[in-house]
């Protein structure tokens, strides 16, 4: 057992991960910290120390499906590449991408209402037959889970990872796949709005999401306990290490993206017991039938050998499947759910093919050289 197990700042990460990040008197009964104390770690602590506390919104209720996209620009929009995935953010439901180095490719990250899977794949032919796009690939996601950093490997006091590496084994038990199924669950502007700024951050009161998105506060309160709470719309929190802007700057910390194709069940199996026992990860995704296995890592740049050393002993025969691609954290990007798709008066998510396609034919008039 690390000796950190009882360092309070571990209990209260492991109590955020448990609870989510807004009850401190819950907190506070759960880690034996006072509740202003549990204030104060949490809002002038963590982030200092570079850990950031995520909202997960349960996309399956608000009648999204994800799929997971490898995205190859021409050359002519290439160097317009992040004007244009912008771009696919308003039209086309993208949350999410990164550039990988040594690839001319853009790993992305859509959300689709499942009524308009058709028109989103007609979509992204259009950009073909634009020429924006050289090609693509698509995969739908049949699981995703996005996995807290274990806080007792990690040395608050001194800022640091400190992992004994010879001793480093893999679990026992790892979260059980469960296929995202799109849910009934009603929900209004309203709902997406407040997930869409607790995603942006986790601790704002609904005081302050009144204030910035203009909405009257016990109106908006309610919709928080009735709807995004009673409803279970946040799925959970995590809590993640990411360093601090400087050492990304400085290239201290390696942001990764594992990949293996075609696994079967055993070596599904075998792989992920090796990522969740690895300190660094921060998700996993499988398509449909196994098709592909994703997981992102982030790893600060002294520790890359020892990681090295872990896959090579844990998967064996299996490493041989394994691709890593070093993200571009310069040509990198997030998203909000994309709740301007969405049509308040009809209560239902957008998707114009032709004003979509007319968007394109704009945006090659903008951008063509």
């Amino acid at each position: 057992m690390p000796t950190r197990a009882e360092d309070p700042t571990v209990k209260l990460v492991k109590a955020i991960i448990q609870a989510g990040p807004r009850n401190f008197s819950q907190l506070a009964r759960l880690t034996g910290i006072p509740a202003e104390t549990v204030r104060y770690k949490i809002k002038s602590q963590l982030v200092a120390k570079g850990i950031y506390i995520h909202a997960i919104p349960d996309t399956s209720k608000l009648g999204l499906q994800r799929f997971m996209a490898h995205l190859t620009f021409t050359d002519n929009y290439r160097s317009v590449a992040k004007a244009l995935l912008q771009s696919l953010h308003e039209l086309s439901y993208l949350t999410y991408y990164s550039a990988e180095l040594m690839t001319k490719r853009h790993y992305c990250l859509f959300q689709v209402p499942i009524e308009f899977k058709n028109e989103f794949t007609e979509f992204l032919d259009a950009m073909i037959d634009y020429k924006i796009l050289e090609s693509y690939s698509l995969w739908p996601i049949a699981w995703i889970n996005y996995i807290s950093l274990k806080p007792e490997y990690f040395d608050f006091q001194r800022e640091i990872w400190d992992i004994d590496w010879q001793h480093l084994s893999l679990p026992a038990d790892i979260p059980q796949i469960t296929p995202e199924e799109i849910k009934d669950v009603e929900f209004d502007k309203s709902d997406l709005l407040l997930i869409k700024e607790l995603t942006v951050n986790s601790m704002s009161t609904i005081a302050d999401i009144s204030k910035k998105i203009g909405s009257n506060v016990k109106t908006l309160q309610y919709h928080y306990l009735s709807h995004v709470l009673g409803r279970n719309m946040i799925k959970n929190y995590t809590v993640r290490w990411m360093g601090d802007i400087e050492s990304t700057r400085m290239h201290r910390i390696v942001f990764m993206r594992l990949y293996m194709e075609r696994l079967t069940r055993s070596e599904m199996d075998l792989m992920r017991r090796v990522i969740y026992g690895l300190p660094f990860t921060w998700s996993e995704i499988i398509s449909d039938n196994r098709q592909l296995f994703v997981s992102g890592v982030c790893i600060p740049v002294d520790q890359i050998m020892d990681y090295k050393y872990y896959m090579h002993k844990n998967l064996g025969d299996l490493g041989s499947k394994l691709e890593e691609r070093v993200l571009d954290v310069f040509e990198s990007g997030a998203f909000t759910l994309p709740y301007n798709l969405y049509d308040p008066t009809f209560r239902k998510w957008t998707f114009d093919i032709k004003k979509n396609v007319s968007g394109l034919q704009n945006l090659q008039m903008t951008y063509k050289q």
